[in-house]
């Protein structure tokens, strides 16, 4: 599966014409694409790695003070949290 941006979709470059025939088309197109389900909300993912991260950071804090063995791992987990929320930022697009 792939993402793609449906509302860039220029329906009248893709079904060129005026006939009924054409607008039919593009309004049946157009209904199609709209009636799918949104499989990837970029904020709400966004919103949940933040939420992560602040996690994992306080867990780093804690580490730090009371279990330093543990330190390198929270550390690497927290590192892991941002470097995703970065990717999804993006959009995968560097």
């Amino acid at each position: 599966m792939r993402l793609i941006d449906a509302d860039k979709i220029d329906f009248e470059k893709v079904f060129i014409g005026a006939s009924d025939f054409a607008k039919d088309t593009r309004e049946a197109a157009q209904k199609l694409i709209d009636e799918q389900p949104t499989a990837y909300y970029v904020d709400k993912v966004v919103e949940g790695l933040r939420l992560e991260l602040g996690l994992a950071d306080k867990e780093k804090e804690r580490c730090a003070k009371e279990n330093p063995l543990q330190f390198d791992e929270a550390k690497g987990y927290a590192r892991g949290v941002a470097v995703a929320l970065e990717v999804v930022k993006s959009g995968g697009i560097e």
